[in-house]
This record gives C-alpha cells, structure tokens and sequence, in this order.
C-alpha cells in the first residue's frame, strides 16, 4: 500500500505519417476552396460563367488526390490514423458535395 505500483509504459514505435498530414491539408485546402468558389458564385447570383465551373473541376481533382494519398497513408503500418480519416473524410465529403453539384446542374 506504501509504494506506488509501476504503471505497464509501452512506447510504441507509431508516428504520424506525412501522407496522412499532406492528406488532412489538401482537405482542408478543398474545404476552404469550395466555401470560396460558394461565396463568389453565390455574388453572381449563380451566374459565374466558366471561370467558376473550371474552378470546381479543379477542387474535383485536388480532392480526389487527397482521398488517393490518404488511401495509400493507411495502409502504412505502425501509423497514428488521425490524419489519414480527416483526410478521407474531408476529401470524401467534397468530392460527393461536388459530383451532386454537377449531377443538379446537368439536370
């Protein structure tokens, strides 16, 4: 009762991975792309023209790149998955809210 009982310390050699980050900042890049292409359109009054629809093509392609990189970060092994999911949902998220954009506007 007198001496402390030695806590079970495991180090283990996981780490965050670079893929995972670059995955989570393309998202968030994504993210913050897609609120700004919103805003100018929306000032349009959804009349933007090309320059818009180029845009969001482009924010396509950046988001699929990142649900790529975030795809091959987890399948590393000994990896924290933090970023890796922030990545793919972020991305994820994006490119369904854009392929739904298109589909209406095809519509």
């Amino acid at each position: 009762m007198f001496f402390k009982k030695k806590e079970m310390i495991q180090f283990s050699g996981r780490s965050h991975t670079r893929l995972g980050i670059l995955a989570a900042v393309i998202g968030i890049i994504a993210v913050i792309g897609f609120i700004a292409t919103s805003l100018v359109s929306s000032s349009y009054n959804g009349q933007g023209g090309i320059a818009i629809g180029i845009a969001g093509l482009g924010l396509f392609a950046v988001s699929l790149f990142g649900f790529y990189i975030s795809l091959k970060a987890l399948k590393e092994r000994d990896i924290y998955y933090r970023f890796p999911i922030i990545g793919i949902s972020t991305n994820g998220f994006i490119m369904i809210t854009l392929m739904i954009l298109y589909i209406l506007g095809i519509a």
